[in-house]
């Protein structure tokens, strides 16, 4: 027998092995979906009974957030960890019923899995949590290891309770911005930058090796005010001063040291949790506050579907439009902003007779400035209709985000929504440098001086000169828009414009804003200016299609978790553990989520208006 021969046999018997298992796996994930989908078309959704003496169990996955993004199926096929964003209006909503639940007797702060909300989304909760407790119910909380975010929001509850072993950080606000000039020009990248802004950092990352000195005061000035707020309400929420709270936050690693390292007791001494407790302890004072011998909870999501109503209405509506995510033309899904998808849903609004106002909720850093202006013209044309539109500015509303808000009859922000940002820019890499290190050069003809612009080329002066005039030019036009909307003087704007940041009370005083308050205030001034003594609120989104309406009911019969788990476990039934989060991958996914933020960016014209601060925020 030959060599050759055996080798031909040996690699037709592996790729007919691979064909085999490629089709069973194949059949195998068809027929799980078939179940799934079976199942859900024959099957009632669970009905869900609320027990006297409950407590509702709030405990938000992933980001607080306007609107979540739908989830990825195959993900979810794969045993993914994806994790599912909570809308902030659940979470709004289930306080509310609580409060007036008779069946209600406490509400559970399980924040483990929250893992980002913006600081104006975090003052929100923090009312509604107030407005619950002049119920007189009982509001508690227990943590492992509290974020910063996670404590705020904890810091409202009666009792705060921390494991023995857990921890309670209170870091600030800040963080870091990659830089790559340096690394750009090892690279032999030669990047051509064009911007209008003093403050408009977004460029900086690559040009620069480290921040401006202009930025680095903007940028200071923001965080510090946020900062201030942050430390105001907790030390309010616990009855300590500011200067404690700050102490505890600035003194950290010497109070560690001063503690042996018991990172709970630090907590406990400095008044920041009232107990420590092991879950065991913890499920035994749920269940005494359930009056019960185990605890009687319901997870809010279950408590919501219990009190899901189909409302019918004959009075005239306000319309509400969420703008959240980065800024992009064309369609995008739920979670961005496309043009197309947001222009069409303003044209329902208009063209419906019983929406009579509309409100835009704003929670974008911006992005394709081209994409901005087609929206904001067709916000133009809802109010050339005689429908007044408001705007309510989210955790974020800055550069393209602005864009769409300025022409607003209202505008509305929260105290810490960040905002401003009003510059533009665009970046254009070419490689020519690079190519030539290898031995790589681009020739040719053209007709004219722009024929051959090509990023394996040097930018051409031509073309440099077209880029930076039309930067200059819409730089001119968004001061104008802003101008025009805000009844100031282009002058006067331009003073508050240059890329700078603000937060939403600063944008107030600065004429930015009209009003400080949160998305309801935003709908009754809405209301008002429509004249409507009366009236019901409806979101205005696009229709999700079949596939999504299936996998919609899937979820709220299964519940996200148990469905993923359920799909893992059927196709990988080998037992597997998850690691604690690995604090190396944890900076590699924030260092990618810096870098790439521009790299996504879509506009016909190259040309950009981001709020690359707001980015850092998020």
């Amino acid at each position: 027998m030959s060599q050759g021969s055996f080798l031909e046999r040996f690699f037709r018997f592996l790729g007919r092995s691979i064909d085999a298992l490629r089709v069973f796996f194949g059949r195998l994930i068809f027929v799980l979906i078939l179940v799934l989908v079976l199942t859900a078309i024959f099957s009632s959704p669970e009905t869900v009974q609320i027990e006297d003496g409950s407590l509702v169990v709030l405990a938000p996955t992933g980001a607080i957030v306007e609107e979540p993004a739908m989830i990825d199926p195959a993900n979810l096929l794969l045993g993914s960890d994806e994790v599912i964003d909570t809308p902030l209006r659940d979470v709004l909503r289930t306080l509310e019923l609580a409060q007036e639940d008779d069946k209600v007797r406490g509400v559970v702060l399980d924040l483990e899995e929250l893992a980002s909300i913006s600081p104006a989304n975090m003052e929100r909760i923090g009312r509604a949590l107030d407005d619950y407790k002049r119920s007189g119910k009982a509001l508690v909380a227990h943590g492992e290891f509290f974020s910063q975010a996670q404590y705020y929001l904890a810091s409202f509850a009666d009792t705060v309770t921390l494991h023995p072993m857990g921890q309670l950080m209170l870091p600030g606000y800040g963080g870091n911005q990659l830089y790559f000039a340096e690394l750009l020009d090892k690279l032999g990248v030669n990047v051509h930058i064009f911007r209008v802004g003093t403050h408009k950092a977004a460029v900086e990352p690559y040009s620069l090796n480290g921040m401006s000195e202009p930025s680095r005061e903007n940028n200071q000035q923001v965080v510090d005010a946020l900062w201030l707020r942050y430390l105001s309400q907790v030390a309010n929420n616990r009855h300590l001063t500011v200067e404690q709270v700050r102490g505890y936050a600035e003194n950290y690693p010497s109070l560690l040291v001063a503690a042996s390292g018991n990172t709970a007791q630090v907590a406990i001494d400095h008044q920041l949790v009232d107990d420590l407790a092991t879950p065991a302890q913890w499920r035994a004072t749920l269940a005494s506050l359930s009056g019960a011998s185990s605890p009687r909870t319901v997870d809010f999501r279950r408590y919501l579907m219990a009190h899901q109503l189909i409302e019918f209405s004959t009075d005239p509506e306000v319309g509400v439009i969420v703008a959240q995510g980065t800024i992009n033309t064309g369609e995008q899904p739920r979670g961005s902003i496309g043009s197309d998808t947001l222009v069409e849903l303003i044209r329902q609004a208009r063209r419906d007779d019983d929406v009579r106002a509309v409100v835009l909720r704003i929670d974008s850093p911006g992005g394709s400035a081209f994409a901005s202006e087609l929206i904001r013209q067709e916000l133009q044309e809802l109010q050339a209709a005689g429908k007044p539109l408001v705007v309510s500015m989210g955790g974020t509303a800055a550069s393209g985000g602005y864009w769409i808000a300025a022409g607003a009859n209202e505008i509305w922000a929260s105290p810490a929504t960040v905002t401003g940002s009003i510059g533009i820019f665009s970046i254009i890499p070419t490689f020519e440098k690079g190519m030539a290190k290898i031995g790589v050069y681009a020739d040719g003809v053209g007709t004219t001086p722009l024929s051959r612009a090509d990023v394996m080329t040097e930018l051409s002066e031509p073309m440099q000169t077209v880029l930076q005039t039309s930067i200059e030019e819409q730089y001119r036009r968004f001061l104008q828009l802003v101008a025009d909307g805000r009844g100031m003087s282009v002058d006067a704007v331009d003073v508050v414009a240059q890329g700078q940041v603000w937060t939403g009370t600063q944008a107030m005083e600065r004429g930015l804003v009209d009003h400080l308050g949160d998305l309801d205030a935003a709908i009754d001034a809405a209301a008002e200016l429509a004249e409507l003594e009366s009236y019901s609120t409806r979101y205005i989104q696009k229709p999700l299609s079949p596939g999504e309406q299936l996998l919609s009911q899937i979820l709220q019969n299964y519940g996200v978790a148990s469905l993923a788990k359920s799909l893992a476990t059927a196709m990988m039934p080998t037992s597997t553990v998850r690691l604690p989060d690995n604090p190396v991958t944890g900076l590699l996914g924030d260092a990618m989520a810096r870098v790439l933020p521009l790299a996504n960016l879509r506009d016909p014209g190259h040309l950009y208006t981001v709020c690359e601060f707001c980015v850092l925020m998020r």
